[in-house]
């Protein structure tokens, strides 16, 4: 048992062991009952890929669902993620949160069970109680927390899932005992690739994983081997092992066709082009000084690091001054060189030593900590954030593989096995009570973006946030602040511009509303929303050719644009040009069927233009999309009434309460009609059913009052 990994943390019984990790990470139990928070919004409520979009349009656009053809996708392609959420909403016909968050729980727990498992394939059985240790703090680690309490983390939760049984499928294919069951298996191995990059990009790392476990582990190649043998010195036995068996060269030419093959699909469907960027979503990338790119770039390689180490500060964005660039003498430039000279002698430990017991070992974690990041990392293509600690869930598994062999090294070496099992034990504590606490922060949006300040007082998406969600609170003063804070921080944050010039529009400050529009666009050509708010305003200060235009620059910038079809019909009723309107509410109607209140619109202009035929096709043809919309009933009622067809506008009126039971101007209404026909007790009861609802309703109190005139008349 010559490499056999001398350990001296106790050995716990494998019977035991996946029962405690499935405890463990129950760390995150505490986010089960969550809402839908920041990304989570974006990609799932409000993406028609996840409720009713043609099944295959899913394989056509990107996570957002933007089609991928499109100038402003971010060519994130996960449809199988996607398919995940879509599954929900057919169980339950709706978006329940709970149900997300318990099944990325459930995800979670899997997963811990397959690293153990594939800890188990990289140290085998002499190995078995570090693979526990590792993959117990694994379980517990709080840089979790985003993929596990956040939904949008599925991608990175189902991308791990399918890599770990990849990685345990390429074991089996090495260890069958012929040829014929390892290349049965292949087939399944290229799907699981295939689905984990098809739940997350990162997913194609995975081949490289497999590469490196098949040479190092498997084959027993250390890195001086390699450089003996190009550098044409004593090849070593093992190198000609890898040579000489033509099974192991298959596999390896395999794994590289495999890749060659999904990377091209992949790049395929971006069709050639890498996806475009603001500065403030990642400064270093814009930076033109490549030597000061660099260091920025290996300083946030550092910034990830520590967070696997102390994951203190979390946060759930880290854009827009939460990491400021580094443009000259800093002396974060000192923690990089530090840094580096640590990583620097790890690495010539891993190429220089020979035959070490735990070298193999610690390549291997080395392999699953950067390759799974290395499409984070800026290399081969710009990215779209500054640090994201999703992003970190794979390759956590190698931090924390590393972390366990170091504390067996050093139990080995100062025999403190007691010191160390408690050091362990506490850490364990620690991680699990943050990743609780953490995981609380994630329920609603208020708690998580009120604990990024404490990281990131700086970011201005922080404050931005912040003020979206006192804005849907009720709260318009706090969110004006926050949105001048965030305008201070970043005074080209068009987004921001365009939710404050939305504020003080509802305020009627119209003309500082317009001024921030503008600036918002000027900043933004495509922007359509801030075209869209834009052309509202300008309409209600009466400048109707300025608005025309602003709504058509909306619309070429997104041409699925209902809503901002509807205000266009607004713009063209206010300027009596009612065909106009007509054909805008129609265009709204056919990019949005469930667009209620462009139905709406249609069947009262047609009405009020004594077209009632025409209004009662519209209506029941909107009843199709809309049936529960309790005003279309109600306005067919009214138009049947006007008609003279009592009994057909009563039973339309007790549709639209059925609908809808607390509306008083449909008991109001339906009173009239009562009223018409010398229903007369009914009529009475139904206004007092309206004014029960709304005391105020001066309609009803006069109709009502009437009624008491020609009762007593009649008496």
């Amino acid at each position: 048992m010559k490499n056999k990994i001398v350990t001296y943390l106790p050995a716990v019984s494998p019977s035991l062991s996946p029962w405690i990790i499935v405890i463990l990470s129950l760390c995150f139990l505490n986010s089960y009952d969550g809402n839908f928070v920041f990304d989570d919004t974006e990609a799932i409520v409000n993406n028609i890929d996840v409720r009713d979009t043609p099944f295959w349009d899913i394989f056509q656009n990107d996570f957002w669902g933007t089609k991928l053809s499109h100038k402003q996708s971010h060519k994130s392609y996960r449809p199988l993620t996607i398919l995940s959420f879509r599954l929900h909403f057919w169980l339950r016909q709706d978006l329940v949160s709970q149900d997300f968050h318990i099944v990325n729980i459930i995800l979670h727990s899997v997963i811990c069970l397959l690293t153990l498992f594939v800890y188990n394939v990289f140290l085998g059985p002499e190995g078995q109680s570090i693979s526990f240790y590792a993959t117990a703090l694994f379980a517990v680690h709080p840089i979790h927390t985003e993929a596990v309490s956040g939904i949008v983390g599925r991608a990175e939760l189902l991308c791990s899932l399918f890599t770990w049984l990849s990685i345990l499928l390429y074991s089996h294919i090495i260890h069958a005992k012929n040829i014929v069951r390892a290349w049965v298996a292949m087939p399944s191995f290229v799907i699981c690739i295939t689905a984990a990059m098809l739940c997350k990009e990162t997913g194609i790392t995975t081949i490289g994983i497999c590469a490196i476990y098949d040479i190092v582990i498997v084959n027993k190649i250390y890195p001086i081997d390699i450089i003996k043998f190009f550098s044409f010195k004593h090849i070593n036995k093992n190198l000609n092992n890898l040579i000489k068996y033509k099974n192991t060269v298959l596999r390896l030419a395999a794994l590289v066709f495999i890749a060659i093959i999904l990377l091209f699909l992949r790049f395929s469907i971006m069709g050639f082009s890498t996806p475009k960027f603001q500065s403030v979503d990642n400064p270093a990338s814009f930076m033109d000084n490549i030597l000061l790119r660099i260091l920025n770039y290996n300083y946030i390689y550092c910034l990830n690091i520590w967070l696997l180490i102390c994951p203190i500060w979390l946060c759930f964005d880290w854009s827009m001054g939460c990491v400021s660039l580094i443009t000259g003498y800093d002396y974060r430039t000192f923690v990089v060189i530090s840094s580096w000279f640590m990583f620097g002698t790890l690495i010539i430990y891993t190429f220089t030593s020979y035959k070490d017991k735990t070298l193999r070992y610690v390549i291997m974690g080395l392999t699953i900590l950067i390759c799974p990041f290395l499409p984070a990392s800026n290399i081969f293509f710009n990215v779209g954030f500054v640090l994201a600690e999703r992003v970190l869930y794979i390759p956590s598994a190698g931090y924390c593989l590393l972390v366990v062999i170091g504390l067996q090294k050093f139990s080995a070496r100062f025999s403190l096995t007691k010191t160390s099992l408690l050091a362990y034990a506490m850490l364990i504590l620690l991680l699990f009570i943050r990743s609780w606490i953490r995981s609380s922060q994630w329920r609603n949006e208020k708690l998580l973006f009120q604990s990024a300040l404490d990281v990131c007082p700086l970011n201005a998406k922080v404050h931005y946030n912040i003020a979206k969600n006192a804005a849907d609170a009720g709260d318009v003063h706090l969110a004006k602040l926050e949105y001048q804070e965030a305008l201070r921080l970043n005074p080209k944050y068009a987004q921001a511009m365009n939710n404050l010039g939305n504020l003080l529009k509802d305020d009627g400050q119209l003309l500082e509303a317009v001024s921030l529009f503008k600036q918002a666009v000027n900043l933004q050509k495509d922007f359509s929303t801030a075209w869209m708010n834009l052309g509202i305003v300008q309409s209600a200060l009466k400048k109707y050719e300025e608005s025309e235009v602003s709504y058509f620059m909306a619309l070429q910038h997104r041409s699925n644009y209902p809503d901002c079809y509807y205000n266009l019909g607004v713009l063209y009723l206010e300027r009596r040009q009612y065909d106009k309107a007509l054909k805008a509410w129609i265009n709204a109607t056919k990019q949005k069927p469930t667009h209620k209140r462009a139905w709406t619109n249609m069947i009262l202009l047609l009405d009020d233009l004594d077209k009632t035929e025409e209004a009662l096709k519209m209506a029941n043809k909107a009843l199709k999309f809309i049936p529960n919309h309790a005003s279309i009933y109600f306005n067919i009622a009214n138009i049947l009434g006007k008609k003279g067809k009592y009994e057909e506008a009563e039973i339309q009126f007790k549709q639209a309460i059925s609908k809808d039971p607390t509306a008083p101007m449909i008991y109001a209404n339906l009173g009239v009609l009562y009223h018409r026909s010398n229903k007369l007790n009914a009529a009475e009861e139904m206004y007092k059913k309206a004014l029960q609802l709304k005391p105020d309703l001066y309609s009803a109190k006069d109709n009502l009052q009437r009624l008491y005139t020609l009762k007593a008349s009649i008496k």
